[in-house]
């Protein structure tokens, strides 16, 4: 299975083969795979294949091996997915019988060797239905354990920027390991690695320790949530309080200004009356010595 830089490097390369019209002639000896990302090259454009010897002419897909295949637009006909028991080819020729052990196939194609009879113990995601392709031949099946001699395929894209090991090895408990050639068992979450297929989580992260993959749920544990939620009842109180004492501080302030307003207003009252009575005396007093 490519990596997603790798996918990301098929989208973003555009076709190198010549855009030609079905039914012109072609070779199938220019068939070749693209150094950079693996992807098949022909005479023909991605709609079409060689017919090679019948007739060495493009001749329209007959099957496909993607749900959205590359280099069908709208309006051209996609061909049919191939059934059960039976595979597309890169070139997409025609659905053929799955490739028994021993036979040749096509680079990581895992999915056109035949399965064992008990695939359902040894399929993983790193291979198909526990058949594996390596080196372009279906080998004995994804089942070698621990201390088994096994063997390696390495290949890499984009000039070196990714490289994918692959193994007959039972996955994801073991790897074959590139110095023995033999399985050894699978790496835990944070322990050193070199690549993905070292790794029981199948990555390897940038630290060079074996890490969970992208996308995986993050599963919180019950002091976590206790935590958590005694640091929101925390928070909701000290907010609580602060906003009391907030308030508190702003009625003690209004009230001693309404204090200090009737204080004033009691005080100009006592000043007008002490006026009052004193200018009232001294009328008194002009009278009487008149």
């Amino acid at each position: 299975m490519l990596s997603s830089a790798v996918l990301a490097v098929l989208t973003a390369i555009p076709s190198s083969s010549a855009a030609v019209s079905i039914g012109t002639a072609c070779s199938t000896n220019h068939d070749r795979l693209d150094a950079i990302t693996g992807k098949l090259y022909s005479d023909c454009d991605d709609t079409a294949f060689c017919s090679g010897s019948t007739n060495a002419t493009c001749q329209p897909r007959v099957c496909r091996r993607d749900e959205f295949p590359f280099g069908f637009g709208n309006a051209t006909a996609v061909p049919t997915l191939c059934k059960d028991g039976t595979y597309c080819p890169d070139e997409g020729s025609g659905c053929k019988a799955l490739v028994g052990v021993g036979l040749p196939c096509q680079v990581e194609r895992d999915e056109q060797c035949a399965p064992p009879p008990n695939w359902q113990d040894i399929a993983s995601s790193w291979n198909n239905n526990g058949s594996v392709c390596l080196k372009s031949m279906c080998t004995r099946y994804a089942n070698m354990t621990l201390g088994q001699p096994c063997i390696s395929d390495v290949v890499s894209y984009a000039d070196g920027a990714s490289t994918i090991a692959r193994h007959n090895c039972q996955t994801p408990r073991f790897y074959c390991h590139s110095g023995f050639a033999v399985c050894v068992p699978t790496k835990a979450l944070g322990l050193p690695c070199e690549s993905n297929e070292e790794c029981q989580s199948i990555t390897c992260g940038s630290q060079g320790m074996c890490v969970d993959p992208p996308g995986t749920p993050i599963h919180v544990k019950a002091w976590h949530f206790v935590i958590t939620g005694l640091s929101v009842i925390a928070t909701m109180c000290a907010i609580v309080v602060m906003l009391t004492l907030f308030h508190k501080r702003q009625r003690l302030k209004r009230y001693q200004e309404i204090r200090e307003f009737y204080d004033e207003q009691v005080e100009l009252r006592r000043s007008l009356a002490a006026l009052h009575a004193a200018a009232a005396d001294r009328y008194d007093e002009k009278g009487r010595y008149d």
